[in-house]
């Protein structure tokens, strides 16, 4: 919330500038002069219009990829920048663990091989409910769900900063 805070507010000081230079130029189209006097006031209105094109867009292209939610991503499974990563860190920042636990549960049964998703749950138990048996289960069932050594050894690594030991399987 506060991020797109930040991002409307970027796109009303962008517009303001924006208006500024647009209006300029509109001034420069009204008072110029029939003939060939008047290109050169005519050219510069234009430059004043894609400056203001320039300054604006970003700011709007920033707009709605926050209110959409990155639609126009790979589609692909990203990670933190995957819509339903991003509702289940929404949910944990506001402190509603279990619906964010139910968040990544649906993620694993769809991306059942992703190490980030234990990882994030992994985290979720041990540092927001400081659940060492959830944590456990988590890092058991993540080790067998992934692929490669590299990830189970992600698990492991995670489990061993929150607890003693890494769980045995």
């Amino acid at each position: 919330m506060i991020e797109l805070r930040k991002t409307v507010a970027r796109l009303v000081g962008r517009l303001g500038l924006a208006a500024l230079a647009a209006g300029y130029g509109r001034y420069l189209i009204v008072t110029s002069e029939p003939g060939i006097a008047g290109v050169s006031r005519l050219v510069a209105a234009m430059l004043c219009f894609v400056l203001a094109a320039l300054i604006f867009t970003p700011a709007l292209v920033r707009f709605v990829a926050e209110l959409t939610g990155d639609v126009l991503d790979s589609g692909g499974f990203g990670g933190g920048n995957s819509p339903h990563f991003r509702v289940a860190a929404d949910k944990r920042a506001r402190g509603r663990h279990a619906e964010a636990m139910a968040e990544l549960e649906q993620i694993a049964v769809e991306h059942p091989g992703d190490v980030r998703v234990y990882l994030e749950m992994l985290a979720i138990a041990l540092v927001d409910l400081e659940d060492q048996e959830q944590a456990r289960a988590i890092c058991r069932r993540g080790k067998r769900a992934v692929k490669s050594r590299q990830d189970a050894g992600l698990l492991d690594a995670a489990y061993k900063k929150g607890c003693a030991e890494p769980p045995v399987g």
